[in-house]
């Protein structure tokens, strides 16, 4: 766990009140749900000190998602069609740009986290693969690289963490101004479903994502809570992990808060016009399917105009 992980035991007293991932106090006030549904349960909204909380979840994010795989294939595909140099924004600990750099495709990762980019760096190395990946910190929205790429990646919702439109406006310019003619820009968001994010009571309540074996003995029972702002179109989200005992014991809880802002469809669709791209494609899941009601990710393909 990295220095200032905010690791709570059960029962223990809040903290501070909570930044977002980009420094900012959010303004809206989360309320607590009134009665757990069955499998999920109440726990209370407990603001927290972090002020780049991607720094704190570096070190478990990888056993975290270490079950996310879906998309893996289809941004390989896309950096094998490009030929590479790859650009990836938003890198993480390399998850993506890892598997390119294996297809003997050059890539640089970018992402805003310090700590994110160093574990990154050093699978590259235990990997073999550091010759060919170069990890940086930075912010997608303030983007200047000398080099152009003729594909820009941008996985796993990425983009959502631009919290403005003027945000999100700059980060696709300087995607734009980081292509070479003809550049593919290749990322996928989550589809809202304004039904589940209604803001209700309900849509406050922690619920079970999934557990994660640990290697060194126990269990992360990985808990999930939303809190839903349809007015600025933010979502609160807050991870909840705990380390759980062979014994069944909770040892210690890590909560992780992040915001999220959704964009709709359409709303998209303009957005990517209006900053210089053709759109190429609009899947509903990476292996090309059709955007449905029940469509969780949309996975979009644009070409710099």
């Amino acid at each position: 766990m990295a220095d200032g992980a905010r690791l709570l035991r059960p029962g223990s007293p809040a903290g501070a009140r909570r930044r977002g991932r980009h420094g900012r106090r959010p303004h809206r006030r989360a309320r607590q749900a009134r009665a757990p549904a069955h499998g999920q349960r109440l726990i209370d909204w407990l603001p927290m000190p972090f002020d780049f909380p991607f720094d704190d979840w570096a070190d478990i994010y990888d056993a975290v998602h270490a079950d996310l795989t879906h998309d893996i294939d289809f941004y390989v595909e896309l950096a094998r069609e490009s030929g590479g140099p790859v650009l990836e924004l938003g890198c993480g600990t390399g998850r993506i740009s890892l598997a390119i750099a294996k297809q003997g495709i050059a890539v640089t990762g970018i992402d805003i986290s310090p700590r994110m980019i160093e574990v990154a760096q050093a699978k590259a190395v235990k990997r073999g693969l550091s010759e060919r990946c170069v990890f940086q910190s930075g912010d997608m929205a303030a983007l200047q690289l000398a080099e152009r790429f003729p594909l820009v990646i941008m996985p796993f919702r990425s983009f959502q963490s631009m919290l403005t439109t003027e945000e999100q406006r700059q980060a696709l310019v300087r995607v734009r101004a980081q292509l070479t003619p003809g550049g593919v820009f290749a990322m996928d968001t989550f589809n809202p479903d304004v039904n589940s994010l209604g803001g209700d009571e309900k849509a406050r309540l922690a619920y079970h994502m999934k557990d994660v074996e640990r290697e060194d003995g126990g269990t992360l029972v990985i808990w999930g809570q939303n809190n839903w702002d349809p007015v600025t179109q933010v979502n609160d989200t807050r991870l909840i992990i705990e380390e759980v005992s062979d014994e069944g014991v909770v040892e210690r809880r890590l909560i992780r808060d992040f915001e999220q802002r959704y964009t709709f469809r359409y709303e998209m669709e303009h957005l990517l016009e209006l900053c210089g791209f053709d759109l190429e494609a609009l899947d509903g899941d990476f292996d090309g399917g059709p955007v449905t009601e029940e469509t969780e990710d949309l996975v979009w393909v644009a070409r710099a105009a």
